[in-house]
């Protein structure tokens, strides 16, 4: 029995020794069995890209399209033959009142009028004169003759007022009437003018 149990101790000392000398470095592996080697990958080497900014290129020019006016239609204000074109209303400057005043032109009228208010007759140096009042002012003029309206026995009185329209710079006799307003006609307007019903204010305002 001694003899079995030391003959399986020298057995499992000789396995012992054959099993060290396998883990021992530098020894060869046994024939037949598989070595598992490990798989190292290559590195690649990072790349970096440089930052590329975008070119930006200005923006071409514009330049403005000259939009062409259209050329301004002239007023005629005269007639072939040269007469001043006057409209259904006009604006004179008296010299008397240093001021524009809105008139009518009307040639079926023969004489002027202008509207008056308070009206005075007087004699000056022997010659009659009249002191009336027309748009807020006050004027004194010589009279040049007395004449009647129609129906109506009383007399007016016909002065002259230095009126400017246009070209025009004319003295012109006016009947005073009673009222508001002022109308030239035909004895302003005689081989000098020419009315056009459907226009306003043709010629400009002169001084």
């Amino acid at each position: 029995m001694k003899k079995i149990v030391t003959g399986f101790c020298v057995l499992l000392l000789v396995g012992c020794a054959q099993q060290k000398s396998i883990q021992e470095p530098g020894k060869q592996p046994e024939v037949g069995k598989e070595v598992e080697v490990p798989v190292v990958e290559p590195s690649i080497p990072e790349v970096i890209t440089p930052e590329v900014k975008p070119e930006i290129k200005p923006l071409p020019e514009v330049k403005p399209v000259s939009e062409k006016k259209p050329k301004p239609v002239p007023v005629v204000t005269k007639t072939k033959d040269g007469k001043l074109i006057l409209g259904a209303q006009e604006w004179v400057w008296f010299d008397e009142v240093q001021t524009h005043v809105k008139v009518k032109i009307n040639t079926n009228s023969k004489v002027s009028t202008i509207g008056t208010s308070d009206v005075e007759n007087f004699e000056r140096d022997g010659k009659s004169w009249v002191k009336f009042t027309s748009g807020g002012k006050s004027i004194e003029r010589p009279v040049v003759r007395w004449t009647k309206s129609n129906g109506d026995d009383n007399k007016q009185a016909v002065v002259k007022l230095r009126t400017k329209l246009g070209e025009l710079n004319e003295q012109t006799e006016f009947i005073l009437i009673k009222g508001s307003g002022v109308t030239l006609g035909e004895n302003f307007t005689r081989d000098v003018a020419v009315r056009d019903a459907k226009r306003n204010y043709v010629q400009p305002k002169v001084k």
